[in-house]
């Protein structure tokens, strides 16, 4: 097959915009989506047909650098009231611009072909109806800002799609800490493909906080979004430029997430980036589809300098109380999840550092996924000597490069320092909990895959939503299960019976969250994969990590309440610790194995319909999404 050279192209830098000031109060700005043609690596000999997000009515305040995909960074202040309105302008002859195809492993060798560039092994067209229904798809498109505390008319409903030439229009209050946020496509069934053929981009909220910290901006803070894609080749297994979305069904088992071999950061494959020798501030975005990233830094040796160099100073809600240190074992950032990086380029004038990325895909394994030091630093040296094939190819991560920073040997200006601990100046009150806290309590589960399997067929995943059968008796003949978990506000374990009542994005509504209340919910992990969960409207704390046990059901077989109870905590068991770099506040979790997870949030300041659910988009579609809604306590009949 055909290879690409990394570090040949320069990372470009998204324009970063303002809205308008509007009249008399709200600012305006226009974001069209658009079909584009773009580049996206030096050898490949075309350009590459995506969907991406353009500004209008804005103002640029620092132009980008290079071409990608990506929409503006938008650059707003705290409590600034923007409305937005999203246009769709992808007409009815722009189709969706790659192929969807699926694949079998290859039995012989065990090698995994979706690694692969190209269409070959893939499952044929009259066995595959997905392929055939996509081919065909208009774009229909509807934009979520991530992260953002908005109004539920305003929040991107999965349903509330518009096609060519309608606009969505959209008010966004901003007001919450400084962080990054980001907008991408919501669209029911269709996020996976919408956002892979490129609707994304990078939304920053700054406040007085932040200012008073004296971070390193302008050219010194750089947007890092990470993806990875997959490319198709001709007859002759010559790239054509097309991007090609390309999955493993594994005889029906896991749910064909999407890994590809080529690592994009800001929409260039393994790109390379020229820095002075001072302090930067990275933002730090994974918008992949499905693919975790371990991130570690290495100097030209091979060694891991993450401990020198980096620190953590906020994740996906703004700033951390203190920042932290970057271990060794590198920054694990799942879909979705985002990290405020300061690196200190000072000591590396005249050198290069390689960003790498060691975690395996499905991520999940946390012992088999435990990077190992002498591995990395040979993947690193086989890299500068022969840039191809430097990981194991029977894994579904044959490339761990991601980019590389080329430091120059002077600084230009004098450098920024580091901000000293406590990041935060104004104390933020911790949430707090009471006998009559609500707890809440959902499963993650595999179902088992169709019998016998068609040649397409893959397995869904869904949220097991429990109700408490004190809060509402079981159905007739459905089945209870025993649930263990410890109430903060009792300080103590509880073991109630609870009953499935739902799974899929369209069974009934069951939680009712009072407005103004703080909930915790515990998210028991039943399948083999770690799952990133994402909760709209809210920012939470990671509460707890808790180990869990269930009885009568094999792990392979997953999780079935009909034979099953789950104890889900041992009531002897000690909380997990807590990675430092997770005690922020956070908007997205990741979900391990066997783990149980206990996040708190206050729901705030808006009432409506919102929506949880896996931001691995390809079990978002396939049906990992539940809505809930958030109603004022005053009004009655809400638990009918």
């Amino acid at each position: 097959m055909p290879q690409l050279k990394p570090f040949l192209d320069e990372m470009p830098v998204p324009d970063t915009i303002r809205p308008l000031p509007g009249s008399p109060t709200a600012h305006h700005l226009t974001m069209t989506a658009k079909p584009e043609m773009v580049k996206l690596h030096h050898e490949l000999p075309a350009l590459t047909r995506v969907w991406s997000y353009r500004h209008e009515h804005a103002e640029v305040v620092r132009p980008g650098s290079g071409r990608t995909f990506l929409g503006p960074t938008i650059e707003v202040k705290r409590g600034e009231v923007v409305n937005v309105a999203w246009k769709n302008e992808i007409d009815d002859s722009h189709r969706l611009p790659f192929e969807v195809i699926k694949t079998n492993k290859d039995k012989t060798t065990n090698r995994p072909t979706q690694n692969d560039p190209g269409r070959e092994n893939a499952i044929d067209e009259a066995d595959d109806c997905t392929r055939v229904k996509l081919r065909d798809l208009r774009a229909t498109l509807v934009t979520h800002l991530h992260g953002a505390r908005v109004q539920a008319d305003s929040d991107g409903w999965p349903d509330n799609t518009v096609v060519f030439g309608q606009s969505a229009h959209y008010t966004y209050h901003n007001d919450q800490a400084a962080t990054m946020l980001w907008y991408h496509d919501h669209s029911m069934h269709v996020t996976r493909t919408n956002v892979f053929a490129g609707l994304a981009g990078a939304w920053l909220i700054r406040d007085d906080e932040e200012v008073s910290l004296h971070l390193p901006d302008g050219a010194y803070e750089l947007p890092l979004i990470i993806q990875d894609r997959n490319l198709d080749v001709d007859d002759d297994d010559n790239y054509t430029g097309a991007l090609l979305h390309k999955t493993e069904v594994n005889d029906g088992l896991g749910p064909a997430e999407f890994f590809g071999p080529y690592t994009l950061v800001n929409g260039m494959i393994w790109p390379k980036s020229t820095v002075e020798p001072r302090l930067y501030r990275l933002r730090v975005l994974n918008a992949s589809n499905a693919r975790t990233y371990r991130i570690s830094f290495l100097d030209q040796q091979g060694k891991i300098v993450n401990g020198c160099a980096l620190w953590q100073i906020g994740c996906d809600q703004g700033l951390m109380k203190e920042k932290t240190h970057i271990p060794d074992t590198g920054l694990t950032l799942a879909p979705a999840e985002r990290a405020d990086v300061l690196v200190d380029f000072s000591a590396f004038a005249g050198k290069s550092l390689y960003v790498w990325n060691t975690a395996e895909a499905p991520f999940g394994d946390r012992s088999k996924d435990e990077p190992d030091a002498d591995h990395v630093k040979q993947e690193l040296l086989g890299l500068i000597g022969c840039p191809f094939e430097v990981s194991a190819p029977d894994v579904l991560r044959p490339y761990p490069q991601v980019m590389r920073f080329d430091v120059s040997r002077k600084a230009k200006s004098r450098s920024h320092e580091i901000p000293a601990d406590p990041l935060w100046k104004t104390p933020r009150p911790p949430l707090t909990f009471n006998g009559d806290t609500q707890v809440r309590i959902m499963g993650l589960v595999e179902k088992p895959h169709p019998d016998p399997v068609p040649p397409d067929g893959t397995t869904m995943l869904v949220f097991y939503e429990f109700v408490r059968v004190a809060d509402e008796p079981a159905p007739l003949g459905t089945p209870v299960v025993q649930v263990t978990y410890f109430h903060p506000g009792k300080n103590t374990n509880i073991t109630e019976p609870f009953w499935k009542g739902a799974e899929g994005f369209y069974d009934k509504i069951n939680w009712f969250v009072h407005l103004g209340s703080t909930e915790l919910w515990y998210i028991a992990n039943l399948s083999g994969d770690t799952h990133p969960i994402h909760v709209h409207l809210v920012q939470f704390q990671v509460q707890n990590r808790f180990n869990f046990f269930w009885n009568n059901v094999k792990h392979e077989d997953s999780f079935n309440p009909s034979v099953s109870i789950l104890n889900s905590i041992d009531p002897q068991g000690e909380s997990l610790p807590i990675e430092p770099n997770i005690q922020g506040p956070k908007d997205t979790v990741r979900v391990n194995p066997n783990e149980m997870v206990g996040i708190a949030m206050n729901f705030n300041p808006y009432p409506g319909r919102y929506v949880y659910h896996c931001h691995i988009l390809e079990h978002e579609d396939h049906d990992m999404m539940r809505p809930f809604a958030v109603v004022p306590k005053s009004v009655p009949h809400h638990d009918h």
